[in-house]
């Protein structure tokens, strides 16, 4: 009888060590789990903001066309529109005007590159 009594201690003891192994396993995995799709988050929304301020750039220079083309200044990763800045951290910006089209390469932070067409 005593026998059985440490048997089934000793089995659960056993169930509760491995009870305990698998738990923490699933919580470390989910804690990393958690962290990276906190850094994802952060990094889709900074691409995000991104992309708004090439869009609002975008509308500025299409809005004031004729007048973009002798406005635009780019100097130390910053583009100016006239005395204003226009948008900052811009990694490189190339403008070409050829016949009645301006043609703009922008890349801003080395995260998002585009090229607009505008009709003069």
């Amino acid at each position: 009888m005593k026998c059985k009594r440490k048997q089934k201690k000793a089995s659960s003891l056993f169930e509760l060590i491995l009870v305990i192994f698998v738990s923490s396993i699933v919580l470390i995995y989910t804690f990393v789990f958690t962290k990276e799709l906190y850094e994802t988050q952060i990094n889709n929304e900074k691409i995000a903001s991104l992309k708004i301020d090439l869009n609002s750039t975008k509308i500025i220079i299409g809005k004031n066309l004729p007048d973009s083309k002798n406005k635009l200044n780019y100097d130390g990763n910053t583009l100016f529109y006239g005395a204003n800045i226009l948008l900052k951290n811009v990694t490189s910006f190339t403008m070409q005007n050829s016949s009645n089209i301006l043609d703009i390469n922008i890349t801003l932070e080395n995260k998002i590159s585009q090229t607009w067409k505008f009709k003069l």
